[in-house]
């Protein structure tokens, strides 16, 4: 799979809130959802506030690819659940970006948001 350059992923994640974009089965686009995301070093990370039941979270695991739009530019990416290992960076990195919004943070870091992290990696 291809992965950012630490840039590219920091470009990405910059803005505080992006949309993501799964694809149907047929190809097709849904409808955008305004998420949070952010990066750890050349890696790029998204979580679904309502766990694995949100929709748009249920259509990325089905196709495993979509878009996201950061900065007004939309990106072909591929979605794959993180690591295990991973969770305490991507934690972190919602803590760093997202500190001011405490108890939104917090609510994340618990059980059914964290098992709802995916990996955001260029199509």
């Amino acid at each position: 799979m291809a992965d950012w350059t630490a840039e590219q992923a920091g470009q990405i994640a910059s803005p505080q809130e992006v949309q993501v974009i799964t694809r149907r089965r047929d190809g097709s686009l849904r409808r955008p959802t305004t998420i949070w995301i952010v990066s750890d070093g050349d890696r790029v990370f998204v979580r679904s506030t309502n766990g694995r039941t949100a929709s748009w979270f249920r259509g990325a695991i089905a196709t495993g690819t979509g878009q996201i739009v950061s900065a007004g530019k939309a990106s072909d990416v591929t979605f794959a659940a993180a690591a295990e290992g991973d969770l305490p960076a991507v934690d972190m990195a919602y803590r760093r970006k997202y500190g001011r919004y405490a108890s939104i943070v917090d609510h994340l870091a618990q059980d059914g948001p964290r098992d709802a992290t995916l990996q955001v990696r260029p199509a």
